[in-house]
């Protein structure tokens, strides 16, 4: 995947916006940090993955598209290698990374629109 596709899949939610922070393009929902390129490596994505056991999971089952760098470790994130993301699995993961952080109304307006 191109940073161009992250980027659809992250704005396809609502509130989500983009900005520049430290140079690089982060995504956030009400300032709250979602998703932003990572410093050690621009074909790299720093993602929120708010629920640990999905963290381990993704971990362990995807090394050749999911690891951790030292730095990330004790933040709710995982980096992704953008060339090698599979886009079904990195919009499911966006959504809940959303949906932890979006305010409850959101969350209900958006599923009641998808019906």
């Amino acid at each position: 995947m191109l940073f161009d596709d992250i980027r659809q899949i992250a704005l396809s939610f609502p509130e989500v916006e983009e900005h520049l922070v430290f140079g690089g393009p982060t995504f956030k929902i009400r300032k709250r940090f979602l998703a932003c390129i990572a410093k050690i490596d621009e074909n790299t994505l720093v993602l929120k993955v708010p629920d640990r056991l999905e963290r381990e999971y993704l971990l362990a089952e995807h090394p050749d598209r999911y690891y951790m760098a030292e730095h990330y470790e004790s933040f709710e994130c995982v980096l992704v290698r953008m060339p090698l993301a599979d886009p079904d699995e990195l919009r499911d993961l966006f959504e809940d990374a959303w949906r932890a952080y979006a305010p409850k109304r959101l969350v209900k307006q958006y599923d009641e629109q998808a019906i």
